[in-house]
């Protein structure tokens, strides 16, 4: 009997520490965990932070943030591209030469537009505009083509939407 009120009062205290937490709500001194990202502030003290800021402020600090991780994007779409120079398309054409073509997003091209929505969940989106730069060269050989001098050949405009939610870009 007495085991089994240990384990009620145990499982009493469990629930009323941690109710706040799992309802997502924190008060000024205590930070839920479940609220916390590995290496960020915790949820509340930028919460209190952006409570101060004022509506155009809050926007430029989205806008900030938004910029670095439109830059951070951009890099890595370069990086990853299916089609980057690293891993160029060389083709055999009926005359017997090569043909490579790669592509390249354009980092000055970057324009970044952000504005506030009218969803709470949502409260700011933003669109990342680009142009992805496409180069080729004809070459007798692909290892030629592997070092030959590109010319631009093409512009494709790209446009990406980006919602900021939970204190991120996503």
């Amino acid at each position: 009997m007495k085991a089994m009120i240990g384990v009620m009062l145990t499982l009493a205290a469990v629930v009323l520490l941690t109710s706040p937490a799992l309802a997502n709500e924190s008060t000024p001194d205590k930070v839920s965990y479940l609220q916390m990202d590995q290496g960020r502030a915790p949820a509340s003290s930028g919460a209190r932070a952006n409570a101060d800021l004022t509506g155009e402020d809050q926007l430029d600090q989205r806008k900030s943030d938004f910029v670095r991780f439109a830059r951070t994007k951009l890099e890595e779409m370069n990086r990853n591209h299916r089609l980057s120079r690293s891993r160029m398309q060389i083709n055999k054409t009926p005359e017997g030469s090569y043909r490579a073509v790669y592509h390249q997003i354009d980092d000055a091209s970057m324009a970044c537009e952000v504005s506030r929505s009218q969803s709470k969940s949502i409260p700011y989106v933003a669109v990342l505009s680009y142009k992805e730069q496409v180069y080729a060269a004809s070459c007798p050989t692909p290892e030629a083509c592997r070092q030959g001098q590109f010319a631009a050949v093409s512009v494709i405009p790209n446009r990406h939407i980006f919602s900021y939610s939970n204190g991120s870009w996503k």
